[in-house]
């Protein structure tokens, strides 16, 4: 694979001579695949082709535990946002936030390895990598094909169920972390959000909090509500 600054100056290269090639395209990413198989990404984010990696390494470490357990079942579905109809808005609201919960979870659960944990967690910009590495597993993708320089039809990669379901899972085991914490707080529960857990402001609601996801193995901090 190799990285290129600008994908529009190399597209416009293959299409002047002529070259057998496709092309998908985000709003920061692109992916061309020659012919014989080189793969030329780009993006407008420096730190994130610096974080590429993290891709292969993840798809890598998804492929060796299916070999080793099989295929999952997701978690039962939950909401990414939940808000208590019963809490009392009288009181003061603060909020203990995962850190770094996807890839958290995924780790715990055996996902990825411990080498490819700590390699996601080197650098502070590797955030969204990290998230998109999990999330893309399994999608499906669309590429433009072009002939001998011209483009002739879409090409869709259809999606993988069976790795799109690690994703789920490890979004549903977060909320159910989240979930068990919400039911132990009771009344003082007042929401989630997505890995944010928010709950009447005290000393032992927090300590509460904090000793949970400590056992759960999931490093926290404090955040307030907005």
């Amino acid at each position: 694979m190799k990285v290129k600054e600008n994908h529009k100056e190399y597209l416009n290269h293959l299409i002047r001579l002529k070259k057998d090639f496709k092309i998908r395209e985000s709003v920061n990413y692109a992916e061309i695949v020659r012919s014989d198989g080189e793969k030329i990404v780009s993006t407008k984010n420096n730190q994130f082709v610096k974080g590429l990696y993290l891709f292969a390494m993840v798809k890598r470490d998804i492929e060796r535990y299916i070999a080793e357990n099989g295929y999952i079942t997701p978690s039962d579905e939950l909401p990414v946002n939940y808000v208590s109809d019963i809490f009392n808005l009288e009181n003061k609201v603060v909020g203990i936030d995962m850190d770094n919960a996807y890839w958290t979870i995924a780790y715990l659960k055996g996902y990825i390895s411990e080498n490819t944990y700590n390699k996601g967690l080197e650098k502070k910009e590797f955030k969204p990598i990290r998230l998109s590495a999990l999330s893309t597993l399994g999608k499906g993708k669309t590429y433009k094909v072009y002939k001998n320089g011209k483009y002739k039809f879409d090409e869709i990669a259809k999606a993988n169920k069976e790795l799109e379901n690690f994703y789920l899972d490890i979004r549903y085991s977060t909320y159910g972390v989240l979930l068990e914490i919400a039911n132990e707080l009771g009344d003082d529960f007042h929401s989630w959000k997505t890995d944010c857990i928010f709950f009447k402001d005290n000393k032992e609601n927090i300590n509460l909090v904090r000793k949970r996801l400590d056992e759960f193995g999931i490093q926290s901090k404090i955040e307030l509500l907005s």
